[in-house]
């Protein structure tokens, strides 16, 4: 199931949903950490900051996985991560999730 599509099933999250986006997002991130790491890269600055982009959904699914719980508030705010670093970067539309 792709990404975007799991969020969207999601009515009242747990913290099993935000473990599976944790799992696709985490995968992106990496592919973009191998890209920033040639600091003399012409497109360095560009990476670093699709890379902080999708850091903050990755901090906001740790400190959740850390408190073992997600309120609706920091679901939207995970949620409104997600799409904004999509309409901003784009890259996640394709990832898929494995619940």
């Amino acid at each position: 199931m792709r990404l975007f599509d799991y969020i969207e099933t999601i009515e009242m999250p747990t913290i099993d949903h935000v473990r599976v986006i944790y799992k696709a997002i985490n995968v992106k991130y990496d592919e973009l950490i191998d890209m920033a790491v040639e600091p003399n890269s012409k497109n360095y600055k560009k990476w670093m900051q699709t890379l902080d982009c999708l850091k903050v959904s990755e901090n906001l699914i740790i400190e959740c996985i850390g408190n073992n719980n997600i309120t609706e508030m920091e679901w939207l705010r995970l949620k409104c991560s997600i799409y904004k670093f999509q309409v901003k970067y784009g890259g996640l539309k394709y990832l898929n999730v494995e619940a």
